[in-house]
């Protein structure tokens, strides 16, 4: 938590200088503390206490018997009430006039890091400072003291204009404030209230290989947004990895991994002298890290020796042959791990940058084929997906390989098949007013329905737009007023988790696609389940009514298309001709044609009812996740884990324009894109991807009409008949509806 490339606590986190200490090895004051004392996680990279009482923080100053003085030359810094000036040095113990500080929470050569309250807001929430009193940059220690102090002084104030912009992230620590007082430099960042993963391993044992998953999958982005700014983290460890507690949560933050301490951040630009301190903490450095020349790849090195040593419990020094030049960390495991998860780990930790990924985005590459069930369960028969419940998305997506995108045969698929060449036709960002419209959609009118059951996969808006239904991890389909946000029902029929969820042109009934190899059909008023088609040979992905309501079409990562008689549960048909699983299905209009499409990354046109494979559209560079058809016919919408929404014309074809013609490509997204519905009058798209982000296309012109933040994970999403609201489901376990009226 202290500003970038200043020396963060390394004295206080290894333990050197200190005698008292609690049971997770981190000092305690010398006072004594009450019995009720209770440890709370601080935003720093170890443990704060707070008391629960009497130094509660959140009423009046009186009602905190203790301060503490911040003057570095102060002898007995702890005051025993609440003056305004110190007993022992008479120094003032308001900071700025407005923040009290609590306790020291560490201290090196150049800074001190403080928990404090900040009294001017009328919450008073605790936050992190640290003061910084001395530079330690330059090699040339001839420099004058005023020279140096003055190029402290400005590395320190862009450092804080770089923390302020990294704060922005859900996931790091946001920065308050930054400040000169009396000679001192000062930063003042948000407190995290929780624990990090050094104390969590040392007090509930080694990691298992789920929670690995999990933890690669929610602090790889992170890594990626801080590399994409050109900054070197230079210090992962698992005491820099903070878990928030569960009862200080907010919805959308549930079980939130947060990275902290950016004392030895960098630029990878190398624009900033070395110092000549060596950043970082040994045991987790990589090699070129620990010689000064650390790059984006040194913090994924960082990162793989810190699951190693969750995995294990063992310091990273001991996993590790020198002798023979290589890690022995699957020595030392309780429990082996899969072997998918092994050589991803292994590649995180080659000494060699070279050999070692290059990029957070190459291991989210292959994090996307995680093990499949059978490897989770190989080495320890009694894990099961209902055990899980309701975990986050690398636990459900990555780690049981179920709903993510299966890699093609290294054979291609052979079969004969029509395909029209299509031009990539790519167009320019959108115009100026359009970028206009995008700032004023960021605020629109959201509200977030009181209900979480843990991720959302899947959401639907009945025809009569008064009830929403979702399909959930823990195998639920829930039914939730629109307007009010009330839990009407919750229909329980599925062992595993409901991906896909539709319900039926006259609003009668519900169809429901599983992992468990099913499909459901509920009765939208009663909530009965009427039957359960069995066919797939492995998990549902995607259901769709027909315009009539008369058929059901369902696809899986059994590679097939099926097709089933709504009102009998009869199966009509099952085509064949994708080569990976078949993720996305939708009925043209007119109920004709059915799209598909497919981890192959692929589009396939099907006239069902024949069984024959029209026609093949390619394009994407990568597995294709969701397909939606514009009201009138005429357009289809491909969206990718290439990041990219492809417009294809499906109008009759000519000699000049065939059908299937590759219209336009949407760029904009960051992230996978998971998710496409049209609006009813078909004037508007809304695509939403795998980081949160949702987006509103103009169909007319291809442009880009708004982005609506809110959410932080995987997103769904459903128009309401009218248009004018728009619903999200996602695995932040928030239900969120957005007003699009003017």
């Amino acid at each position: 938590m202290s500003v970038a490339s200043i020396p963060s606590d390394d004295s206080l986190r290894h333990g050197e200088g200190t005698s008292d200490r609690d049971k997770s090895g981190f000092p305690v004051p010398e006072t004594e503390k009450p019995e009720n004392y209770l440890p709370i996680g601080s935003g720093t990279t170890r443990p704060a206490f707070l008391p629960h009482k009497p130094w509660v923080c959140w009423g009046s100053l009186a009602e905190r018997p203790m301060s503490y003085c911040i003057n570095p030359n102060c002898q007995n810094p702890q005051n025993p009430d609440c003056s305004t000036t110190c007993s022992s040095c008479g120094g003032d113990l308001l900071l700025k006039d407005r923040y009290c500080i609590l306790d020291t929470l560490g201290q090196s050569l150049s800074s001190r890091t403080f928990l404090a309250i900040d009294r001017d807001k009328p919450s008073q929430p605790h936050c992190v400072i640290q003061q910084f009193f001395q530079s330690e940059v330059g090699d040339d220690t001839q420099k004058q003291s005023a020279e140096v102090n003055f190029y402290f002084s400005r590395k320190f104030h862009a450092s804080a204009v770089m923390l302020d912009k990294l704060g922005q992230h859900p996931r790091i620590p946001e920065l308050w404030a930054s400040f000169e007082q009396n000679g001192c430099l000062y930063l003042v960042q948000e407190y995290i209230p929780g624990r990090n993963l050094a104390v969590e391993v040392s007090e509930q044992g080694v990691f298992k290989e789920v929670s690995i998953w999990q933890l690669l999958s929610e602090l790889l982005p992170v890594l990626q947004f801080i590399h994409d700014r050109q900054l070197i983290h230079r210090d992962i460890k698992p005491q820099n990895i903070i878990r928030r507690f569960p009862q200080t949560l907010t919805k959308g933050t549930k079980g939130d991994l947060v990275l902290v301490d950016f004392g030895a951040t960098t630029p990878a630009n190398g624009i900033w002298p070395k110092t000549k301190a060596t950043a970082g903490s040994a045991e987790y450095s990589s090699p070129e890290q620990i010689k000064g020349n650390a790059t984006t790849s040194s913090d994924l090195y960082s990162l793989g020796v810190t699951c190693i040593h969750l995995l294990t419990g063992v310091s990273p020094f001991d996993l590790f042959d020198i002798k023979a030049d290589a890690w022995t960390w699957r020595h030392y495991l309780k429990v082996p791990v899969s072997d998918r998860l092994g050589r991803i780990l292994d590649k995180l930790v080659q000494r060699d940058p070279l050999k070692r990924y290059q990029s957070a985005t190459e291991v989210l590459k292959d994090l996307k084929y995680g093990p499949t069930p059978l490897e989770l369960t190989h080495h320890k028969p009694n894990w099961a997906l209902t055990a899980w419940g309701g975990v986050a998305l690398a636990v459900l997506s990555i780690a049981f390989n179920h709903r993510l995108p299966s890699p093609p045969p290294q054979t291609a698929f052979t079969a004969p098949e029509p395909a029209a060449t299509i031009p990539d036709i790519r167009f320019p960002p959108p115009r100026i007013d359009d970028f206009a419209l995008e700032r004023s959609k960021e605020n629109a009118p959201v509200r977030t329905l009181a209900f979480s059951a843990g991720p959302v996969w899947s959401v639907a808006v009945s025809p009569n737009g008064r009830v929403v239904v979702t399909g959930s991890t823990d195998g639920t389909v829930r039914m939730l007023h629109l307007r009010t946000g009330k839990l009407l029902k919750t229909l329980r029929g599925h062992s595993e988790a409901v991906w896909s969820v539709a319900v039926s042109p006259d609003g009668k009934a519900i169809a429901s696609g599983s992992a468990d190899d099913t499909i459901k059909i509920w009765d939208l008023y009663t909530g009965k389940l009427k039957r359960t088609l069995y066919g797939h040979t492995a998990g549902v992905f995607s259901v769709a009514f027909s315009p009539d309501g008369k058929a059901i079409a369902s696809v899986g990562k059994d590679k097939t298309v099926k097709l089933w008689d709504a009102d009998t549960g009869r199966e009509l048909e099952t085509l064949k001709g994708h080569s990976a699983g078949v993720q996305s299905v939708a009925f043209t209009p007119n109920g004709k044609t059915l799209a598909t499409g497919s981890d192959d990354g692929t589009i396939k046109l099907w006239n069902w009812r024949t069984g024959k494979l029209i026609q093949t559209l390619r394009g994407h560079s990568d597995t294709v996740w969701s397909v939606a058809i514009s009201p009138d016919g005429q357009t289809l919408a491909s969206g990718s884990w290439d990041n990219t929404i492809k417009l294809w014309d499906l109008k009759t074809g000519t000699s000049r324009q065939p059908r299937g013609f590759l219209l336009r490509t949407l760029t904009g997204h960051l992230d996978k894109v998971q998710s496409l519905t049209f609006s009813p009058d078909g004037e508007t798209l809304a695509s939403g991807d795998l980081s949160g982000t949702i987006k509103l296309w103009q169909m007319g012109s291809g442009g880009l009409m708004g982005t609506l933040k809110g959410h932080s994970a995987w997103v769904e999403v459903a128009f309401s008949p009218k248009g004018k609201t728009l619903v999200s489901g996602s695995f932040d376990d928030t239900i969120k509806v957005w007003s699009l009226s003017p």
